[in-house]
């Protein structure tokens, strides 16, 4: 009887889960289409001038891998880095926010099968309430000759107490990144 609850179970708590996961965004100019999509090459705003921006201090450590899977990815994509006179200028910066998560935990009561002192039982309500940081890493594309942003990616994720490893951010990019350069009609 347990199992067969829990199977009933799991397809609710699936949706629900799903539901908590923050979307990725994409937006982008799309008069600029055409010409995002005859990019060729590519430069990274320096680490100096994102400090400007940059609402959420990063260690070296976490820049650099940031920088690392974002060079990695655009190559993929087909672009090539070239500093001096690229097609479009990469940049990114993160921030975050408290978020709070409240779950019922509470428990319904029984029913009366029969009298007496245990016919049946009232039940209690729980709540749950935990408050957390949520990260956003925001990647901005801007065309090096308008000086114009043309293509802004952004994914959000519940913060860890450690630092996000090689991998973690390598996925984070790749999920940013997955629609650049845009498809005609999309």
């Amino acid at each position: 009887m347990k199992s067969l609850l829990a199977l009933l179970l799991l397809p609710v708590a699936i949706i629900l889960l799903g539901g908590c996961a923050s979307p990725r965004t994409v937006d982008y100019d799309r008069a600029m289409l055409q010409k995002m999509q005859n990019y060729e090459t590519f430069s990274l705003e320096s680490r100096s001038a994102r400090a400007v921006y940059q609402s959420l201090q990063l260690t070296e450590i976490t820049d650099r891998r940031i920088t690392r899977a974002l060079e990695s990815r655009l190559a993929e994509s087909g672009l090539q880095k070239d500093d001096a006179t690229p097609d479009c200028i990469v940049t990114f910066f993160t921030t975050s926010k408290t978020k709070t998560e409240v779950n019922d935990l509470s428990m319904a009561g029984g029913y009366a099968y029969r009298r007496g002192p245990y016919r049946g039982w009232a039940g209690y309500s729980h709540y749950s309430v935990d408050q957390y940081e949520e990260g956003t890493l925001i990647v901005d594309i801007i065309d090096a000759e308008t000086k114009q942003m043309v293509w802004r990616g952004a994914d959000s994720k519940r913060l860890r107490h450690s630092a996000p490893t090689e991998k973690d951010i390598a996925k984070i990019v790749d999920r940013i990144l997955r629609e650049f350069p845009p498809e005609p009609g999309k």
